[in-house]
């Protein structure tokens, strides 16, 4: 029997087809006794109507949660059939709904729920039947409940927000809930170590105003390490991601600057969040490695910030010179890619009154090195088969496949055989994400989901092929991968945040070996 569980996975994988698929094929369509199997059919159709827009299905998944609650009544099942509902265009029916799930709440029966999920739930009944002003106090009561819980209000704010857009009301108010702004940060190592208490003045006021809750940037001497002193001053969760190693970031980075900087390095590690590392690089200066850590850190600010329904910001300290961005090379990298996503940027000019080394001299260690947006492709379960019921499910599935796919626009940069996949390579996660986008939508035969895991990194290209550790990142995702679904990497979940702001919508699925991996929709 397949587990239920697996099918709802799938779904927040983006496999929705091939969730539906294995739906059907254990036969719960036809279980309508059955109060979970409702559930779940209401889960997928609520889905495929966010994904295409059809009114019908929102009144279908209404249905099939009111379905399960007359079996099994559950205050959750019931607020569903209210939104639901609501989206539908069933407004008479959404207010009734709504109207017995206050009822519920208010009921002396204890319901086996959080604080912050009772009060939520009381916001969103009151939203549907138009009381405003006290769908607000509920949410504001509910979050107090427990303040720091993050992902439940964002998919407390994601929910409220559909029913606003629906009712074609204001939705500014739901600003005041939101969670605190993810910051993106960077500036020049020409900072003294003593002196600099005027720029910490600047930052603390920039943290302050905007509310910022989390941090992103590398921990170089100077400005970066300024700027997470503050972080942590102010309570923010800092994320340190570092270009190389640590221990040789630090003697490119910190240690050249001072005892003083390795000493506020060492603090600031020790009170971060997380600290991660791009790359294995090790040795000389790498250009691309600092560029893809600043990439990711930029990405996971603003990934951070859209899983939140929140916002994301960039605080620059640059210096003196000519430009918007002073002289600075990476500085301005960053700033100039920031300004393409649309979102806020804060920039404070402090002058370099510290030496530091210029870097711009400064060369790729190994020239076959590239950075690379990385796919592998397979049709799922087709390596298991025996080898005649292979040889015919070649002929008939897998070759013509493969055709189709070789007559798609947008081909990658590079294409090699792995097993009976393809393994393809980009130079952006844009181009890659389209192209994986394209790919299911060749809707190959259900027997065998066509099943993609991507990956972003360094890589080295060689006359044979790519190789190098990027590859052995992919082949454990791959081993993970969700079948009918495209399973990333956080570092290609975060290159993607940077390249197509918005576009598409990186769904954390977990953990496995270690990994954290995203389902692409």
């Amino acid at each position: 029997m397949i587990p239920l569980p697996l099918i709802t996975s799938l779904a927040r994988a983006g496999a929705l087809e091939q969730a539906w698929r294995l739906f059907r094929e254990g036969g719960y369509d036809q279980r309508g006794g059955d109060p979970a199997a409702l559930a779940v059919k209401g889960r997928l159709l609520k889905d495929s109507a966010l994904r295409g827009g059809v009114r019908e299905k929102f009144g279908l998944a209404a249905q099939a949660y009111a379905a399960a609650h007359d079996i099994d009544p559950q205050p959750y099942l019931l607020i569903n059939v209210a939104t639901l509902n609501l989206l539908g265009g069933a407004g008479a029916q959404a207010e009734t709904a709504a109207r017995a799930v206050l009822a519920r709440l208010d009921a002396p029966a204890p319901i086996a729920e959080t604080p912050y999920w009772l009060g939520a739930t009381r916001a969103e009944a009151l939203l549907i039947l138009g009381r405003v002003e006290a769908a607000q106090a509920a949410l504001a009561a509910a979050q107090s409940t427990d303040p720091d819980n993050w992902p439940d209000h964002a998919s407390t704010l994601r929910q409220l927000a559909l029913i606003l857009a629906k009712q074609g009301a204001d939705a500014h108010w739901l600003d005041a809930h939101r969670p605190p702004k993810s910051l993106h940060f960077a500036g020049h190592l020409g900072v003294a170590e003593t002196g600099s208490i005027a720029l910490r003045e600047q930052i603390d006021t920039v943290l302050a105003e905007a509310r910022i809750g989390f941090g992103y940037g590398a921990l170089a001497a100077g400005a970066d390490i300024v700027i997470a002193e503050a972080l942590i001053a102010h309570g923010a969760a800092l994320h340190i991601i570092l270009p190389t190693r640590r221990a040789d970031f630090i003697a490119q980075s910190v240690a050249p600057f001072g005892l003083e900087w390795l000493a506020r390095f060492g603090a600031c590690v020790d009170a971060a969040t997380s600290i991660s590392e791009a790359t294995s690089v090790t040795g000389a200066y790498e250009p691309l490695a600092t560029a893809l850590a600043a990439d990711l850190a930029m990405g996971a600010a603003l990934l951070n910030a859209r899983q939140l329904e929140s916002h994301a910001l960039q605080l620059l300290v640059i210096d003196d010179g000519d430009g918007p961005f002073g002289e600075g090379m990476s500085t301005a990298r960053d700033g100039e890619i920031w300004q393409t996503t649309g979102n806020s940027q804060r920039i404070i000019t402090w002058p370099r009154n510290a030496p530091v080394a210029a870097s711009s001299g400064k060369k790729e260690g190994h020239p076959d090195r590239q950075l690379r947006a990385l796919l592998h492709i397979r049709l799922d379960g087709i390596d298991a088969l025996d080898e005649g019921a292979f040889a015919s499910a070649n002929d008939r599935i897998a070759t013509p496949f493969w055709s189709r796919v070789d007559d798609l626009i947008g081909q990658p940069i590079r294409v090699q055989a792995q097993g009976n996949g393809r393994l393809v390579g980009f130079e952006d996660v844009g181009a890659a994400t389209l192209y994986a986008q394209r790919l299911h939508m060749l809707d190959p035969p259900g027997d065998f989901p066509l099943t993609i895991a991507g990956h972003y990194g360094l890589v080295h290209a060689t006359a044979n092929g790519v190789a190098g550790f990027a590859l052995y990142v992919l082949d454990r995702i791959a081993a993970a991968s969700f079948p009918g679904a495209t399973t990333v990497s956080e570092t290609f979940a975060m290159a993607l945040a940077l390249s197509t702001p918005g576009a598409t919508h990186a769904e954390l699925l977990g953990e496995a070996e270690g990994l954290r991996l995203f389902g692409l929709q």
